[in-house]
């Protein structure tokens, strides 16, 4: 089957919506030299669909980000029973080709968390990354953490509440101090606190809600290393790069250390990690993905402690792909360079498509 026009979707509703369109603009640069079309489709801060122009896309950086309010043409997708074409808001036809596939780049909630793969779906629009289920599965951290503590893959100590919130006291009896406050969903690193005293602790739990109803308290590992690998679904099967060590310069990788402060972090490619336990965290990745019904792509986090004790911390099935993210930064070590990569996810998805047929 021939792939003639992609969309590429970015932006969202999320506090991560910068970061996509920076990820968007790398991906574009790369995607353009693959397919025959790209169509550009952002989704705003209110989710407004808009049909932007290149110029527009290439302009973002964090310094300068796109506003999505101020450009492109506001569009609709239909799904025709054939194919999904694009409509302006006076029900005029506006490509000149349907879509074949999407490569959805929106981080956080609306992208990340399962509901644009839903819509996807029910456009019967092939897409690239993991269905609505493994988003939904590995975007929601409390479900994340349910899921493989039943699977016995080794995690920090974490409690997950809603609607009655535990005490400070109850925290510190049940996991001691320093804890981790995360909303359950939101990525890279938004709403996330470290908490020493019960000063913190309520400060901790504003901003954390700021960003989601339902809260993460997770034991911290003192003095750990932070270590993250790739996946990527082949022909060959699953296969995992070689780890990657994160070493903040801020107290723990904030959001300002990832993606503000141009020293908020150091990335070493590769890490310098004994073979045994590089094995053991690449099968416990593996694990991890298969077990979250992640597809095509993902990044998956570690910590080592002082005793050389491994713990997972996380999976993200729609990774970074800006100039500092690890995700490509560890394929392209692999000699997997960024259109390569790119490329390799399309054919996945690709294939999918035959198969259907």
């Amino acid at each position: 089957m021939n792939i003639k026009t992609v969309a590429l979707i970015f932006g969202g509703p999320s506090a991560e919506h910068d970061v996509s369109l920076v990820s968007a603009k790398n991906i574009y640069t790369q995607l353009k030299e693959i397919v025959e079309k790209v169509v550009l489709l952002g989704v705003s801060k209110d989710r407004e669909w808009k049909l932007i122009e290149e110029s527009h896309l290439l302009s973002t950086n964090f310094e300068k980000p796109l506003d999505l309010t101020q450009v492109g043409t506001e569009v609709f997708l239909k799904y025709d029973g054939h194919k999904v074409l694009i409509y302006d808001q006076h029900g005029n036809h506006v490509s000149e080709e349907p879509i074949d596939l999407a490569f959805p780049i929106i981080h956080g909630p609306y992208g990340e968390d399962g509901e644009l793969q839903n819509m996807m779906s029910e456009w019967d629009l092939p897409f690239v990354g993991s269905a609505s289920a493994g988003c939904a599965h590995a975007f929601d951290k409390g479900k994340t953490k349910n899921i493989l503590k039943d699977e016995d893959v080794p995690q920090a100590s974490f409690l997950i509440f809603e609607k009655e919130t535990p005490s400070f006291k109850e925290i510190e009896d049940q996991l001691g101090l320093p804890v981790f406050v995360k909303p359950a969903n939101m990525g890279s690193s938004l709403g996330i606190s470290k908490v020493k005293s019960e000063k913190e602790w309520e400060t901790a739990l504003s901003e954390a809600k700021k960003h989601d109803k339902k809260i993460l308290v997770e034991k911290a590992i003192q003095n750990c290393r932070e270590i993250e690998c790739a996946l990527l679904e082949t022909d060959s099967g699953l296969q995992v790069s070689g780890l990657g060590e994160i070493k903040p310069s801020h107290e723990f990788y904030s959001y300002d250390a990832k993606y503000i402060d141009p020293n908020g972090a150091e990335l070493i490619i590769p890490a310098v990690v004994d073979a045994g336990i590089e094995q053991k965290i690449q099968d416990l990745a593996k694990k991890c993905f298969e077990k979250l019904d992640c597809r095509d792509y993902a990044r998956a986090d570690f910590f080592i402690d002082a005793n050389n004790e491994v713990y997972f911390n996380e999976i993200n099935t729609h990774p970074g792909f800006t100039d500092i993210s690890m995700f490509p930064s560890l394929w392209a070590h692999e000699g997997i360079k960024a259109r390569e990569l790119v490329s390799k996810l399309i054919d996945r998805a690709k294939e999918r498509m035959e198969k259907r047929i």
